[in-house]
């Protein structure tokens, strides 16, 4: 069984030679399985195409694809977005208690899965019509069936905290209680229990992209519903907000239902009770699994095969390790500071003694509003302390936490255009371009690119710069867990080989664990005072941060992935005593 997917976006029908068609076996033996509508585009005809895969590498701008899928998923398209579009498999049922979680890679359909479950799309089982009778037709004498009637119906309510919080001030314009104000009452209040009472009157559009997700959180739980939808809660948010939030929707499982994508799996094994594996082919298809308990769902994604379905879904597993890397001392120093202070008018940061080294990758953790930025800006001379010095200013090439996404061009043009004094063609291709798959999405408009893809796209134009020290502001945002693990590799490898060192501001524990080589603690009072520690090993750096927030982790016995003790618990008391918070 196979699926033929085309991507209009790359189809560019004028200026090829109809590829497509002329080298297809079956069009040659005068059976068309290949033609073109009448917009000029073209499409394929499953039923009539053998799997050959010609047409996909004859594609001179790679806009075809022909999948095969398992034969069990034969007669179970619960919804196709056009002839030759996306194809899910499957969906999710409801009817289990606690929270539920969605896990899988990008572009397997968990955004297409809560549309449906929320009612703003309609699934058409693969068919050209998709009528809601025809859905409860299908699905009748089940609970989704039933759940589905009362969504249709308007009996349940639905609050859906979207993925995209940075697109909150370019759809609304006006003060924080005017928008709360359409959710519901107690806006105030709700913000305050979020720890940002202080935003209520602020225009929104000078909010912090942690402050966009909190205030998206708290419109969604303002919204009196049946059933909550959290799409990536996590993204900008510290893990003490991280953890904060996690028990709130928690709690609200005791009373309504809550189904929450996330990426963050330290986060997600803490929030969830159950969860649906989504898995198949970026863009093309996607399955949805069997429910597991969440501690099984995620040892099975990390080891990329559902033992349970047979299905192997990536030929790779994710590995963990139980001992800390040491501090290597062989690295040479190229940048230190002595002890650095910065007084603004409501803020002030110390930052202790510490230096960079060549092929370092230096983790920075801490609350947020503690002063991180501030001080990334100060090693890189943007800023002048108030006292101490920094040693041998450097060059630095700087990815902002939200990316800009207006640009009206192609990714490739955008990435020629923004480098100006750039590493080598051949590093950028290979050390860059090809492990992100930028390629891939070369042609498309930067205005059209996913969270994820465009997260990529601005990491590539950080490292393709040529600098001393890159800094590299929450690039695991919008990037699920499998896109985690390749970049952290891919910036590790590029220190490594290119001999500079690279700051890495981020809040995924499991991500600053793979990308780290040492860390800078931050340690404070957000918005008020800060202060930075290190670099300091991982050991040290991890025990001193998790100490600060008063959390332990355990290693999971299989995968030796961490996980988060429950305050009290045995091992948490015992790790405490022997100052063990992370690698025990």
């Amino acid at each position: 069984m196979h699926v033929a997917v085309i991507d209009l976006d790359k189809c560019h029908f004028k200026n090829c030679r109809q590829e497509c068609q002329f080298y297809c076996p079956p069009v040659r033996n005068e059976i068309m399985a290949v033609d073109f509508m009448e917009d000029g585009y073209p499409q394929i005809h499953e039923e009539l195409c053998i799997g050959c895969g010609i047409c996909a590498h004859r594609c001179p701008y790679e806009a075809i694809k022909i999948i095969g899928v398992p034969e069990r998923q034969n007669g179970k398209e619960v919804h196709r977005y056009g002839a030759n579009g996306f194809v899910l498999y499957g969906l999710p049922s409801l009817e289990i208690k606690g929270v539920i979680g969605l896990l899988g890679q990008n572009g397997t359909g968990k955004t297409t899965i809560l549309n449906i479950l929320n009612g703003s799309l309609i699934p058409n089982f693969g068919k050209a019509e998709s009528k809601k009778e025809i859905v409860l037709e299908k699905y009748k004498g089940t609970y989704l069936g039933e759940f589905l009637s009362g969504v249709y119906s308007g009996k349940l309510k639905i609050s859906l905290k979207p993925q995209y919080v940075d697109s909150i001030s370019k759809h609304f314009s006006g003060r924080v209680s005017e928008l709360l104000k359409q959710y519901g009452e107690n806006g105030r209040q709700k913000l305050e229990e979020m720890g940002i009472g202080g935003i209520f009157d602020k225009d929104v559009k000078y909010l912090s992209g942690g402050e966009l997700q909190l205030l998206a959180i708290s419109a969604a739980l303002l919204k009196q519903a049946d059933l909550y939808f959290f799409d990536e809660p996590s993204s900008y948010l510290d893990i003490s907000q991280r953890l904060k939030i996690a028990g709130m929707l928690r709690k609200l499982s005791e009373t309504k239902k809550v189904v929450v994508v996330e990426h963050d799996l330290a986060i997600l094994d803490f929030m969830t009770d159950y969860i649906y594996l989504t898995y198949g082919e970026a863009r093309g298809y996607g399955i949805v699994s069997s429910s597991y308990a969440t501690r099984v769902a995620i040892n099975t994604y990390l080891d990329g095969y559902i033992k349970q379905e047979n299905m192997k879904f990536r030929d790779y597993e994710i590995k963990f390790s139980r001992k800390p890397p040491e501090l290597d001392r062989s690295l040479v120093p190229f940048v230190s500071w002595a002890q650095l202070t910065k007084q603004f008018e409501n803020f002030q940061l110390s930052a202790e003694q510490g230096e960079l080294r060549h092929g370092q990758v230096v983790g920075v953790i801490g609350p947020n509003s503690t002063g991180k930025s501030t001080f990334v800006k100060m090693i890189a001379g943007e800023i002048s302390p108030d006292s101490g010095i920094v040693n041998n200013p450097v060059k630095t090439s700087f990815k902002p936490q939200s990316p800009e996404s207006e640009f009206q061009i192609p990714v490739l043009e955008f990435l020629e255009m923004s480098l100006g004094d750039r590493v080598s063609e051949s590093q950028f291709k290979n050390d860059i371009m090809r492990p992100l798959n930028l390629e891939s999405i070369g042609d498309t408009q930067v205005s059209e690119l996913s969270g994820g893809d465009l997260q990529k796209v601005y990491i590539a134009k950080t490292l393709g710069k040529q600098a001393d020290v890159y800094i590299l502001d929450e690039p695991s945002a919008y990037l699920d867990a499998d896109q985690r693990m390749i970049v952290a590799k891919m910036i590790k490898r590029f220190a490594e080989n290119n001999k500079n060192a690279v700051m890495v501001v981020d809040h995924d524990i499991y991500f600053i664990d793979l990308i780290s080589t040492s860390l800078i603690v931050f340690a404070g009072e957000g918005g008020r005072q800060g202060r930075s520690y290190g670099p300091l090993s991982l050991k040290d750096g991890m025990n001193l941060f998790l100490k600060n927030l008063n959390i332990t982790f355990r290693r999971d016995e299989n995968t030796q992935r961490p996980r988060i003790n429950k305050p009290e618990s045995r091992l948490d008391t015992e790790q405490r005593k022997i100052g063990e918070y992370y690698y025990y």
